[in-house]
């Protein structure tokens, strides 16, 4: 970018104006300006400001002094009073000054339409044009950049998107594992419980006729009495006619 900007040069008669009014301050400040002092500079436009608020020419070569300091904001809205002036050459320079103030701040889109407006005022100036491809050669190259970075975010996203299924698969995996040994070892436990309970009760020798309680000695009678009564009724009794007769052998 060719950084050089535009500064109004004020001269007037000295008929007109004081050598101690706005001529004097101005062309202090372009002097200041031109020796790179631009804090000294920038107050003396200030001075002359105070006689006249309105001086287009103070205004301007105030945003040029803000524009050095890297005070963009400040060095914009300066140019911009100064959009309302007549002259086509004042108009020139202000909006190629805007422009530069947008490069210098990034805003491409900005900076490229302000070179165009200084062009359809002045369409020989070389260093708009200039800076006008080179604005438009930048915002294409930040375009594919963007558009690449775009791209990598994409895969990035993807990728972690898989990570994560993946972990969680396997957590998912790793807990059904735990569950499974869990419920083995709870399994084994149980069995350990009830093989040392069994192991606790005494054991039958052999030869040896266990024990019963009461309550199974009571339900073994109650099955022979049941039996017994059973039996009896499918005993059927033969019936004769009475008599009792003697054979003769």
């Amino acid at each position: 970018m060719r950084a050089s900007i535009y500064l109004i040069l004020m001269f007037f008669l000295a008929s007109v104006l004081p050598a101690q009014g706005i001529r004097g301050k101005v062309n202090k400040g372009n002097k200041q300006y031109a020796d790179k002092k631009y804090e000294q500079a920038l107050t003396t436009y200030k001075d002359a400001l105070l006689d006249d608020p309105l001086n287009n020419v103070a205004l301007f070569n105030q945003g040029d002094a803000l524009y050095k300091l890297k005070k963009y904001d400040q060095a914009l809205e300066a140019y911009q009073k100064v959009l309302s002036a007549k002259k086509t050459r004042v108009l020139s320079k202000a909006n190629y000054n805007i422009g530069n103030v947008y490069f210098q701040q990034n805003k491409l889109k900005e900076s490229i339409e302000s070179y165009k407006k200084a062009l359809e005022f002045n369409p020989d100036d070389r260093a708009a044009k200039y800076n006008l491809e080179l604005a438009r050669a930048k915002l294409k190259e930040q375009s594919k950049k963007q558009k690449k970075q775009n791209k990598q975010n994409k895969q990035n996203q993807k990728q972690n998107q898989q990570q994560k299924q993946q972990g969680q698969q396997q957590k998912q995996k790793q807990d059904q594992q735990k569950k499974e040994q869990q419920k083995q070892q709870d399994k084994e436990k149980q069995q350990n419980k009830d093989q040392k309970k069994k192991n606790k009760q005494p054991q039958q020798k052999p030869g040896e006729k266990k024990k019963m309680s009461k309550k199974e000695a009571e339900q073994l009678l109650k099955a022979l009495r049941e039996q017994e009564k059973n039996k009896k009724k499918k005993t059927v009794p033969i019936k004769g006619n009475g008599k009792y007769i003697d054979k003769d052998w």
